[in-house]
């Protein structure tokens, strides 16, 4: 096999990585954009009744919380994919 093929392969194995995981980045970016909306509506509230209530800073805490978790998760999934890619061109490059 000459490089092109071994990237090619690559590249289609990447492919077919990112397809495999799509429910679940689709999963954590609707998570994601839940949380958003629902820190956006707890500020709203925070500054508009101007006092701050348990439940209040559990869903301000909590959603940035998940909001981080999620992000970590896609950040380490796409990391991962990309690193594998890189090490193949390092060592095509040799």
């Amino acid at each position: 096999m000459d490089n092109k093929e071994i990237l090619g392969a690559a590249l289609d194995a990447l492919d077919r990585l990112l397809k495999m995981f799509m429910i679940e980045r689709y999963v954590y970016l609707i998570l994601t954009a839940f949380s958003f909306l629902l820190l956006v509506y707890t500020a709203f509230l925070l500054v508009t009744k101007e006092t701050a209530n348990t439940q209040m800073l559990v869903a301000i805490f909590g959603s940035t919380g998940l909001i981080a978790a999620s992000s970590a998760r896609i950040s380490w999934f796409f990391n991962r994919a990309f690193s594998m890619i890189e090490e193949l061109i390092k060592g095509l490059s040799k």
